[in-house]
């Protein structure tokens, strides 16, 4: 592996584990920085690929993070509730989906992204 690519793997990985207090192998945990850049991309992207899988009928854009659980497995699971709305409309409060993403090696998948009425569980 070049040095350049494996700093960014390590990178990667670095910052994956600052969202996740001791978390243990295949336990849900909170996010304790739903803020971080790193989490709004992966939020960003579930939005993104519901869109796409929608043939952009619709097209949601994401408004804001409310809270998050994030799991170690082969990877990592990151489960959201975002707020969305319809369209560039920035005077629209949209409303609460809840997301499931699998990252591993920086590569993303959108497992589900649903409108929900509730939050966490």
């Amino acid at each position: 592996m070049k040095p350049v690519t494996f700093l960014v793997a390590l990178t990667t990985v670095a910052v994956i584990l600052s969202t996740v207090s001791a978390n243990p192998y295949g336990g849900w945990q909170p996010i304790e920085n739903i803020h971080n850049y790193r989490i709004q991309e992966i939020a960003k992207f579930a939005v993104a690929m519901h869109n796409l899988e929608n043939n952009f009928k619709h097209p949601l854009r994401l408004v804001s993070i409310r809270r998050g659980l994030v799991q170690v497995v082969d990877g990592m699971n990151y489960k959201l509730d975002v707020m969305a709305a319809e369209g560039n409309r920035l005077d629209s409060k949209g409303s609460m989906y809840r997301t499931e993403v699998h990252v591993r090696l920086g590569a993303m998948e959108l497992i589900f992204f649903t409108r929900i009425v509730k939050g966490l569980n």
